[in-house]
């Protein structure tokens, strides 16, 4: 792995929060000042095709990285917009429809968090 790569990574893995693409490049940049936003957009792409991330799109949003690739859904407040993880239950069941084993699924959840809901 490249140390671009490698700190891109380290950057997503480290982060508590749903990083947007400009945000890894903020702090990639404050640790390696010459690093292109280029470098980081390819090297994102490099990372959530090859699953070693997870790029969450979601509709009128910019897209934001995911260090968590294990099968989950995700819970957006629709004031503040944070992102949380949330577990779901084992949805290999979903193949006696397509008649093939599910590989993957995106699940995204809408609520008021709780910090909003009491503001």
């Amino acid at each position: 792995m490249t140390k671009q790569r490698q700190l891109i990574y380290d950057v997503v893995n480290a982060a508590p929060v749903h990083l947007t693409a400009e945000e890894i490049f903020i702090k990639a940049k404050s640790c390696m000042p010459e690093i292109a936003q280029a470098t980081v957009y390819n090297n994102l792409n490099y990372l959530t095709d090859h699953g070693i991330i997870r790029r969450l799109s979601i509709l009128g949003e910019n897209d934001r990285y995911d260090r968590n690739v294990m099968p989950h859904a995700h819970l957006i407040c629709d004031k503040c917009k944070a992102i949380a993880d949330v577990e779901v239950a084992d949805l290999s069941w979903l193949g006696i429809f397509t008649k093939k084993p599910v590989t993957s699924f995106d699940l995204t959840l809408h609520d008021v968090c709780d910090k909003c809901g009491n503001a």
